[in-house]
């Protein structure tokens, strides 16, 4: 019971004290007005500790450090001072690996990417990748150009890849330019215009597109920490109008989503539920080449390997294509073992990362179709199973998931999925 009173003491003490400044600890490449400028805690105030946390969250998310932590420091004046220590991440990362996607297979990347540019926040990354993707390119971002939250990215680039499921080699060259800027830190707004020529090459013919693109992303997001949620929403609008320079007629890309989380178990092994709803659908004149889909994969619905040539062309899982898809998803997400900073000394230097260890359940549904009428009368495709993710410095998370598919209440297949990032 002593230590119980001494502890309300304390706290009641630290909670009443006024906060007379705040200090940035532990950048060493970080321009301090990077990490200010998140900061929202006032001075000359009573520390707020939910004010203070949510600073935490918004270092976080930058995605540039492993560790940030905000201690309240009593000084000798009876105040106290609010300090916020971070552990930088490697920023620089010779690209010299392998990489995988579902779609693709197995292609070899090289190159350069410099994470925290500068030490402002800006990122970097210049390479090409050869085998199941042939490609080169450019990318640049800046978060913050100028005013609050004012961010620029800009990239061009080509890539040589055989489409998916359509017999096809496609080939992709391509130069945009994106400008978004914040409304608070829950409202998001960018736009941006791109310009394409996409060539569709087979043994005998090549259909050629050539098109501007004007697109906006409209963003509310109140997730604490992106890239492992506890609580909050985030609904994403995406357009994109296809003016053809070299056919007639237009077309319109709307990508909605919709997801939520809360934990219900709180804590650093936290419990955390989570669900996504995706509508994707096609407007104006169809282009069969450009803007078919099909459902199954990582990023889709899992349990379901990828579509391929074969299985569009037997025309047995036709449920799977169309310009219209719904996709819904829950997770439940357990942490095994919470992050932390890992520094290993390699060939190119002391190399800064995290790790962790998180379990996940899932279960995935969808339909595609030709209309919204297609997805409603669709028997929906279902995908079930179980995965791991572990924390890594630049991607975020890597995902390891195994699931099995059903359809009209029969197992088809299972499936082993490995990607970058949350689903959802």
């Amino acid at each position: 019971m002593k230590h119980i009173l001494v502890f309300l003491f304390l706290f009641v003490v630290l909670c009443t004290q006024e906060v007379s400044e705040i200090i940035v600890t532990g950048n060493k490449i970080t321009k301090v007005h990077v990490i200010r400028r998140e900061i929202q805690h006032p001075v000359n105030v009573n520390i707020d500790s939910s004010l203070a946390q949510e600073d935490r969250d918004r270092i976080e998310n930058l995605g540039i450090y492993s560790i940030v932590e905000w201690q309240a420091v009593p000084l000798e004046n009876g105040t106290v001072r609010l300090k916020y220590n971070v552990i930088e991440s490697s920023r620089i990362f010779p690209a010299l690996f392998p990489q995988y996607e579902e779609e693709t297979g197995w292609s070899f990347l090289f190159g350069l990417i410099v994470q925290n540019f500068r030490g402002q926040n800006e990122t970097l990354a210049l390479g090409a990748l050869v085998g199941g993707i042939d490609a080169y390119g450019v990318n640049f971002n800046n978060p913050w150009i100028f005013g609050d939250h004012v961010s620029i990215s800009l990239n061009t680039g080509k890539n040589i890849i055989d489409h998916v499921f359509l017999p096809y080699e496609e080939q992709t060259s391509s130069f945009g330019i994106n400008m978004g800027r914040y409304f608070g830190y829950e409202r998001r707004v960018n736009v941006g215009i791109e310009f394409q020529r996409k060539n569709y090459v087979d043994d005998n013919t090549t259909v050629e597109f050539e098109y501007f693109a004007p697109q906006t992303n409209l963003t509310y997001d109140t997730r604490d920490i992106y890239t492992d949620p506890s609580k909050g929403v985030y609904i994403n609008h995406y357009l994109q109008f296809y003016s053809f320079l070299n056919r007639d007629g237009q077309s319109t890309v709307w990508e909605q989503s919709y997801s939520g989380y809360v934990s219900p178990l709180k804590g650093k092994r936290k419990t955390t539920i989570g669900f996504n709803f995706t509508l994707n659908s096609t407007h104006g004149d169809l282009h069969r080449e450009l803007l078919y889909r099909g459902l199954g994969g990582a990023y889709s619905i899992r349990g379901w390997k990828v579509g391929t040539r074969e299985i569009f062309e037997s025309g047995e899982q036709s449920y799977r294509f169309g310009f219209f898809q719904f996709i819904s998803s829950f997770e439940l997400r357990q942490t095994l073992i919470p992050r932390f900073s890992v520094k290993k000394k390699t060939p190119f230097g002391v190399m800064k990362t995290e790790f962790g260890l998180q379990a996940v359940l899932f279960v995935d549904t969808g339909t595609a179709g030709g209309d919204w009428n297609d997805l409603i009368e669709e028997i929906p495709m279902l995908g079930a199973g179980i995965g791991i993710r572990i924390p890594a410095a630049l991607i975020g998370n890597l995902r390891f998931d195994y699931g099995w598919s059903f359809y009209e209440g029969k197992a088809v297949e299972s499936a082993f999925h490995f990607a970058v990032g949350q689903k959802f």
